[in-house]
């Protein structure tokens, strides 16, 4: 059986890709200290609760919108996304047959048939032509594909924030006619690369449980209200196979400063390097191992549970591996099952 392993995060990218934990509001061109999210963080009266994300407690605001922001970030989280208790979160749950429960219910969910249908409204001209950018260097180098919104169920409504700046926050994973992503009025691909990987499933790199052993987080010059945003989680579901600097869902080395000091370095305190408008070798690889082409996810080959191992609930699985179990055949999404199809 296929092993995958992380955002991403979400790569998370731990996206699950990985998935580690959440983002900045703003995501910055180069390693300067990152004005706008200080602004964000310190500006805004913050009333922040105690919730669980993946079994792992976080800090979480609830927005205008009804959305919550993890610490205030960018990556914001519905209501059925989130937990009152640790125990609520199971890391290999049992695979159910409950396809009208899959449409609906909570958790983390990658998109169908490798595509993110979207829609878009109120863009300028400036940050259509960035988005587009941003689609470009997606489908170039990954299976994902775009596909403007007809009639579909699930969508992700592109618009702008109205905010003045490079900045961006998106919804994680697929959630029906709800996600989003809001971008800045000055926002650029480097930004918009970065919150479709959040659409993705992915979390930010530097939540990864093993991210120690390639950088050190300095914990003494992280804002205080953005601490979560540096927390390790030791339940992200993995999607690539080892800690990627340069994932386009790594935050950089001045991120949620509060005195102007590196809040990342690597082992020997240099700064990281600036994120680019591009994804990474490793981004490209956890992508395409749990979005596979378009239409190879379907099930639809009648010989598709032939060899596939019965699920047990003593293994760890991946996103995009893929078990029986009760005569049914299933893949392995960011936090839950997908019936694919009933064998023989």
């Amino acid at each position: 059986m296929k092993r995958t392993k992380r955002i991403l995060p979400a790569l998370l990218m731990a996206f699950v890709f990985a998935m580690s934990f959440m983002a900045c509001e703003t995501d910055s061109i180069s390693n300067e200290p990152e004005t706008a999210v200080e602004e964000i963080a310190v500006d805004q009266e913050t009333k922040f609760i105690t919730k669980y994300f993946l079994g792992d407690e976080v800090k979480v605001r609830l927005e205008e919108d009804g959305t919550y922001s993890l610490a205030g970030g960018d990556t914001r989280l519905f209501e059925n996304q989130l937990s009152d208790t640790a125990d609520a979160f199971e890391e290999n749950p049992e695979p159910q047959d409950d396809r009208s429960a899959l449409a609906l219910g909570g958790g983390v969910r990658k998109w169908p048939n490798s595509t993110i249908v979207y829609r878009i409204s109120g863009l300028s001209s400036s940050v259509r032509s960035e988005l587009q950018k941003s689609f470009n260097e997606w489908t170039s180098k990954t299976n994902v594909r775009f596909k403007e919104r007809t009639n579909e169920s699930n969508y992700v409504t592109i618009s702008s924030s109205g905010s003045n700046s490079n900045s961006g926050v998106a919804t994680l994973g697929v959630n029906g006619s709800r996600g989003f992503i809001r971008l800045g009025t000055r926002a650029t691909a480097v930004v918009i690369i970065h919150e479709i990987g959040h659409t993705l499933g992915y979390i930010h790199e530097q939540n990864r449980s093993d991210r120690d052993n390639f950088v050190r987080i300095n914990f003494n010059n992280i804002q205080d209200n953005a601490v979560d945003q540096f927390f390790k989680s030791n339940s992200a579901s993995l999607v690539t196979s080892q800690f990627d600097i340069n994932s386009t869902m790594m935050y950089g080395s001045y991120t949620f400063s509060k005195n102007g000091l590196p809040t990342i370095t690597d082992l020997n305190g240099n700064v990281l390097p600036s994120r680019q408008a591009r994804i990474s070798s490793l981004d490209i690889q956890g992508t395409n191992s749990i979005y596979p082409p378009v239409g190879g996810d379907t099930g639809g080959d009648i010989n598709a549970c032939s060899g596939v191992e019965e699920w047990s609930p003593r293994r760890r699985y991946f996103v995009g591996d893929r078990v029986t179990y009760r005569g049914n055949l299933y893949e392995r999404d960011f936090t839950r099952w997908s019936f694919i199809k009933q064998c023989g």
